[in-house]
């Protein structure tokens, strides 16, 4: 397990109405990272497979599809992941991450 970074995504409405998206400061966490691969997620992401990642956490951070992990990027920068889904019946949660 290594230690990366994540940031809960928070979303707001502007002035003019407009969504914007935030990210809350960076949560330290220890998780296992690793490349997409397989039939199985060649067939769902097609060309995309290669920015797509499989991420095993098991801590207590509640996490939710949408919120952003600092892979490769600091925690003062802007998250380079976001979490496209979380399979609970996994313990620990098995979720996948796609690069922004």
């Amino acid at each position: 397990m290594k230690q990366y970074h994540l940031r809960k995504r928070n979303v707001r409405k502007d002035n003019e109405g407009g969504t914007v998206v935030e990210y809350a400061d960076a949560v330290e966490i220890r998780a296992t990272i690793w490349p997409a691969r397989g039939r199985v997620q060649a067939e769902m992401y097609g060309e995309r497979l290669s920015y797509i990642k499989n991420m095993e956490y098991g801590g207590p951070e509640e996490m939710t599809e949408g919120d952003g992990i600092c892979v490769f990027a600091g925690p003062n920068d802007p998250p380079d992941y976001k979490i496209i889904s979380i399979k609970r019946e996994y313990s620990p949660n098995v979720m996948e991450l796609e690069r922004l």
